[in-house]
């Protein structure tokens, strides 16, 4: 009887996962060029915060596609950080639109999946959060201008939208 639970439990886990893949097949869209803008964040970065952080940060991403997901592994001065996860789910009128989910190696990961559109030079991420006891929406727009260099603001809001920028800057990759 307990191996006969097994294998019914083996075979509906099996069945899940047959199911949720043949979901995510799809609705996602498997063109390289869904990727190709992910790759931008790949090498080393200099952080320049405006406000009053004192001086520029670094970093490095470590970055790779692997079959329909796109990671890069962050590190921050010399030690893994955090591993942010990208999913290519939808093509935009200018762009895609992906899921995203950052792992950070000192906390439990959290809830759901973030969501980051790409449109051209422009990149927004998107997620909610509790802020100061409310339910707050939270987004960082990235700019970049080239290759090489991104102006960043992060903003609160809890309308979605009157947008308050907490913090800005610009990073730059280090050659």
């Amino acid at each position: 009887m307990k191996r006969a639970w097994t294998v019914i439990l083996a075979l509906a886990i099996l069945a899940f996962f047959w199911m949720a893949g043949s979901e995510l097949e799809a609705s996602t869209p498997i063109d390289e060029a869904a990727y190709t803008p992910l790759k931008l964040y790949d090498g080393k970065w200099e952080v320049s915060p405006s406000g009053d952080e004192k001086e520029p940060s670094r970093f490095e991403n470590h970055c790779t596609r692997t079959g329909l997901f796109f990671a890069c592994e962050q590190v921050v001065p010399g030690k893994p950080g955090a591993l942010v996860v990208f999913l290519p789910v939808a093509k935009t009128a200018d762009g895609y639109e992906y899921r995203t989910k950052a792992l950070v190696v000192d906390t439990p990961p959290a809830g759901d999946w973030g969501k980051l559109t790409i449109e051209g030079q422009r990149w927004v991420y998107s997620w909610e959060s509790t802020y100061e006891g409310k339910k707050s929406l939270w987004r960082n727009t990235n700019t970049f201008t080239g290759s090489d260099q991104i102006h960043f603001e992060i903003s609160r809001s809890e309308d979605g939208q009157t947008w308050k920028t907490v913090k800005s800057g610009d990073e730059h990759r280090v050659k």
